[in-house]
């Protein structure tokens, strides 16, 4: 949500607060006008008072729930998708590639709610666009814990990766059994992370040839960019000739959670391997690949489209970002290649 819409909900919402309270003093002042006690007749008169004002009643209930639910939404809504942050390496052992795991969770678990698995008692239950975004990112920050995990053949690594399995929707109840209590998705992921930074506190991280690590890492996000262009293609295919597509700003803001904790896999990786990237001549093409996920993870629609791709006057949001992502993993698919040979040059 923009500031502007911030700002026109605030106001909405104080508008209606204001009308609200009037009326609610009016009917108030009609209740304690009688001095005498509240007898048969006068609950008679109540109930005729509360049918006739029943304009009232509907005016306050809809202004507390613009309140708490418009409101309190609004307040929460801010997606947690800054770029280039400084990640925190606190010992030398340490690589930057499991803290931009940590750091991405923890945007989303620790210093956000997780909306996904919030009831409907909550304000931030009504939101749509942060909870794809935080499924996107938790999403594809496990698939490279499992990547890790599968490198490094480590106890914490897949611990994690097992937790960050559990369900994204479980707040206090089982799926299964909803009278049985369960541990929420939050709370499973948290210790997820802490796996994640006890494998990452360890004094010595398994040596691996640092060239074919770094193969190994690109070849994964090249995997993850081509998922993605190929989901989005087929959806766009499928569904820009629909009036309505609803599923659209969930899959656009699915996608741009995958993309920020991308970028932040790419920059860890071009840090802990940049010796091999200098090498390989390769810095501009990294470089080139991370712009286009920033412009990916940039665009900011108010209304998420998906329109023709031959229409000139609607746009289409998700050709978009297919368009970036393809272009980065143009680049990538060059790092990757060129890396390769080099690598094979040097080592016949």
């Amino acid at each position: 949500m923009t500031k502007l819409q911030l700002n026109k909900l605030k106001q909405a919402i104080k508008n209606l607060a204001k009308q609200s309270a009037k009326s609610f003093l009016h009917f108030k002042k009609q209740l304690t006008s009688s001095k005498s006690p509240l007898n048969k007749k006068n609950f008679v008169n109540l109930i005729k008072l509360l049918a006739e004002r029943w304009r009232v009643f509907s005016l306050v209930l809809i202004a507390f729930i613009s309140i708490y639910y418009g409101l309190g939404a609004a307040i929460s809504s801010e997606i947690k998708n800054h770029l280039n942050q400084e990640l925190k390496i606190t010992a030398p052992t340490q690589k930057h590639l499991p803290s931009a795991i940590i750091h991405v969770l923890k945007t989303q678990i620790v210093d956000s709610p997780w909306t996904p698995s919030l009831p409907a008692i909550f304000p931030a239950s009504i939101l749509d666009n942060m909870p794809s975004f935080q499924k996107g990112a938790k999403d594809s920050a496990n698939f490279f814990i499992k990547k890790l995990a599968a490198r490094h053949a480590d106890k914490n690594l897949k611990e994690a990766s097992q937790l960050l399995d559990y369900p994204s929707d479980i707040w206090l109840f089982s799926r299964i059994k909803e009278d049985k209590l369960a541990p929420g998705s939050a709370k499973q992921y948290r210790k997820a992370i802490d796996k994640i930074a006890e494998f990452n506190a360890s004094p010595t991280i398994p040596a691996i040839t640092p060239t074919q690590d770094f193969l190994y890492f690109t070849k994964a996000v090249i995997s993850r960019l081509n998922r993605h262009i190929s989901h989005l293609g087929k959806h766009i295919r499928e569904h820009n000739a629909e009036l309505l597509d609803f599923k659209a700003d969930d899959i656009f803001y699915q996608t741009q959670g995958e993309i920020y904790t991308l970028h932040y896999i790419l920059s860890a990786l071009a840090k802990d391997y940049k010796e091999e990237v200098i090498k390989a001549e390769q810095y501009e093409n990294i470089t080139a690949a991370l712009s286009f996920l920033e412009l990916a993870e940039m665009l900011d629609p108010l209304a998420v489209k998906n329109a023709s791709p031959n229409d000139v006057f609607e746009a289409n949001h998700l050709l978009y970002l297919a368009y970036y992502l393809s272009e980065a993993q143009s680049r990538l698919k060059t790092v990757y290649y060129k890396t390769k040979l080099k690598s094979m040059k040097a080592n016949p």
